[in-house]
């Protein structure tokens, strides 16, 4: 017996579906082949349950909330439903309960049992529900240390803005005003100034280059200058030093002995003595020049000599 390709391929086509679907519910941790049961509370205030959130027995998750909704448009209550694994039972007269888990937790629902009823809990009925005590109380009581520190907060904003408001009376806000336009005018001014910059550079771009090629010219000629005299050697110029020094220490040496004309000069009393006498004669000359110039200097309008010259002529 022989099939079709198509055959085959459809075959193949709906193995690979299920085997995916059952994939998936694996890996989903889903009780595929396993039924469970649906129940619905009513409560008039869920206080922030949602769907999947668990559904719990001692501690324990056997299941989850399915859906939830308003019973009427009015809003005169909510239904909530959720689902069992069917290996559970519990009684007709149970409490499904709204707890919280915790702040970021969320909300659950717990199922409390009881044991005295022997009449078992059938998939389809509608259960009573009840509220955590003080769950809503509790809430609010977790959002009043905001509710404090934002009114403390707006407290002294409002203060702030009252201090600012008696700062800030009509003469400071004209300064004020005018301190922003006078700022307003200076950034006008620096962007016309750096509009005429860009322009003068562009213009004189060519006459720039060739001052910074002036400048690196100049920085590689003293770079040259600093080699050269870096390439003087030093051990010459000191040596030549030296000698000078020698030299004037010779000179010096001679010169404290007496030897040589400075050295008489210097140690020599009878030629200081006559220099001595030859300034002294030479002051007291000039002073009788001074006192009695007719004796020294003969001058005459017609050419006529003195009498007292003609006498010392005879």
């Amino acid at each position: 017996m022989t099939f079709s390709r198509e055959l085959k391929t459809g075959v193949f086509a709906v193995v690979s579906i299920l085997l995916f679907i059952l994939g998936y519910q694996f890996m989903m941790d889903s009780k595929l082949f396993q039924v469970s049961k649906e129940f619905h509370v009513v409560y008039d205030n869920v206080v922030g349950l949602e769907r999947s959130a668990p559904v719990t027995i001692n501690g324990m998750q056997v299941g989850k909330v399915s859906d939830i909704k308003l019973i009427n448009a009015q809003g005169d209550g909510v239904l909530v439903s959720f689902s069992i694994e069917n290996d559970f039972e519990f009684s007709k007269s149970s409490v499904i309960k709204i707890y919280s888990s915790g702040f970021i937790g969320g909300n659950n629902l717990a199922v409390l049992p009881n044991p005295n009823d022997p009449i078992l809990a059938q998939s389809g009925d509608t259960l009573v529900g009840e509220l955590e005590s003080g769950m809503i109380d509790g809430l609010i009581e977790k959002f009043t240390p905001i509710e404090k520190s934002l009114l403390v907060t707006l407290t002294k904003v409002d203060s702030v803005l009252s201090d600012l408001d008696q700062v800030l009376d009509q003469a400071t806000k004209r300064h004020l005003r005018k301190s922003m336009a006078d700022l307003s005018s200076t950034m006008e001014q620096l962007n016309q100034t750096s509009t005429s910059l860009n322009t003068l550079v562009e213009h004189n771009e060519s006459h720039l280059n060739g001052t910074f090629e002036n400048l690196g010219r100049t920085a590689s000629n003293m770079a040259q200058i600093t080699d050269s005299i870096a390439a003087i050697n030093s051990a010459t110029m000191l040596n030549d030093l030296s000698e000078t020094m020698n030299a004037l220490k010779q000179i010096t040496a001679t010169m404290a002995a007496g030897e040589g004309t400075l050295g008489a000069l210097i140690y020599d009393r009878e030629l200081y003595q006559n220099l001595e006498n030859v300034t002294s004669d030479a002051q007291k000359l000039l002073e009788d020049i001074k006192a009695q110039p007719k004796r020294y200097v003969h001058f005459s309008l017609f050419g006529a000599k003195d009498k007292s010259s003609q006498e010392n002529d005879r």
